[in-house]
């Protein structure tokens, strides 16, 4: 009985490691980006919300459109901040996350750089998390609107679909050894 016990314990602790072992898909990414931004000025003259819309054309998955919404903080005359959330609709699912990022204007717009942290996605893209960084340049088309060229570099990665299997296969056994061992207790 104890080594019936201590090999099970034994093909458990093996699956974990190998399930730990298994490593995810990682999938460089680049492309280009345009689209519209749109300023609504808050109570705070230094503060504005923030929407994007776009499209652009990804090096692996193709055309894709985007959205994004979220706040410009101006911390000096000439350079701001910017946060918020988006969504990319690419063929075969969406992505979706959080960015952040700062830039400064020019004498003909602004140049800017954020960070995109994807934390999900749908479709093909479910459970896939990864990075990307956008850099463009915005030329005024109004008073609160311009309009945004760029081109972004990063990555996605997909969860490896083995190490669940391999965890719930060990979790598996042990109803099989239970069994096996007449459902007495194991110690």
């Amino acid at each position: 009985m104890i080594r019936s016990l201590a090999a099970a314990l034994s093909a458990l602790v093996m699956m974990a490691g190998l399930a730990v072992s298994a490593h995810a898909d990682t999938t460089p990414v680049s492309g280009t980006l345009t689209g519209n931004t749109t300023l609504t000025p808050t109570s705070n003259p230094a503060v504005f919300d923030s929407s994007f819309t776009g499209s652009g054309i990804d090096s692996v998955f193709g055309a894709f459109t985007t959205t994004n919404t979220g706040t410009l903080t101006f911390t000096s005359l000439t350079t701001f901040i910017t946060g918020g959330t988006f969504m990319d609709v690419l063929a075969g699912g969406t992505l979706f996350g959080t960015f952040s990022g700062m830039g400064s204007t020019t004498a003909t717009g602004s140049e800017s750089t954020t960070v995109d942290i994807f934390t999900g996605g749908t479709g093909a893209f479910a459970g896939d998390t990864g990075e990307a960084t956008v850099t463009g340049t915005g030329t005024p088309t109004g008073t609160f609107t311009s309009a945004f060229s760029g081109t972004y570099t990063g990555f996605i990665t997909t969860p490896e679909p083995s190490s669940l299997v391999l965890i719930l296969a060990g979790i598996g056994l042990l109803p099989s050894m239970r069994k096996r061992l007449g459902g007495r207790p194991t110690l």
